[in-house]
């Protein structure tokens, strides 16, 4: 069972993965078309996913984070190819160095913080992103799932970045945990949106 600190370092390697595998359109298409689809809708990322996964659970989680970092379009400071699959579990080649210290973490922007991002930056939309924030703390898994594509989609037309390694982690841990990620998603999103902008 790989600790905290080797999922989060994994997590970040995932991402970087992914957009290395996104430089290829052929690739990226098969990864978009994975979208708020269950498992067993997606067998044509399976080639490019099943390895990077292996030993760290969540496939459902790595899956959609896959597709949603498909909907963004390479920019040039990605990896010109595809870098080398994540680290599995039973390596113990990750340098401590490598490591990010563990308050460093916390202080990445989760979901809640980019929908509060977008909510300061188009103060018209504010009740809307806030009762997009409020609607997904209360969904299942799978309806969560469903739903983030079109979120995502629609943060990216405004040009916010997701930290989409943040968001894994938080998709992963939702099955288990998915009142202890909403608490965090509502506490990040009404510590950064000002008060005048909020449906109270």
């Amino acid at each position: 069972m790989p600790s905290r600190d080797e999922r989060r370092c994994h997590y970040d390697a995932f991402v970087a993965h992914v957009r290395g595998l996104c430089r290829t359109p052929r690739i990226r298409s098969r990864l978009e078309d994975g979208r708020g689809q269950p498992l067993t809708e997606c067998p044509g990322m399976d080639a490019y996913l099943v390895k990077p996964c292996q030993g760290f659970g969540g496939r459902r989680a790595h899956y959609t984070i896959a597709s949603l970092i498909a909907l963004e379009r390479p920019v040039p400071d990605w990896t010109e190819t595809a870098p080398s699959p994540p680290p599995h579990p039973d390596q113990d080649d990750l340098l401590e160095s490598e490591q990010s210290p563990p308050d460093s973490w916390a202080r990445r922007p989760n979901l809640g913080r980019t929908l509060a991002d977008a909510a300061r930056a188009h103060p018209r939309t504010a009740a809307g992103w806030q009762r997009e924030m409020e609607v997904m703390g209360v969904l299942s898994a799978d309806l969560l799932h469903t739903r983030l594509p079109h979120t995502i989609r629609r943060l990216l037309s405004l040009g916010l970045a997701c930290d989409f390694a943040v968001l894994l982690e938080d998709l992963a841990q939702w099955d288990f945990d998915p009142l202890e990620v909403a608490g965090r998603w509502r506490h990040a999103f009404f510590l950064t949106v000002p008060d005048t902008l909020l449906e109270l």
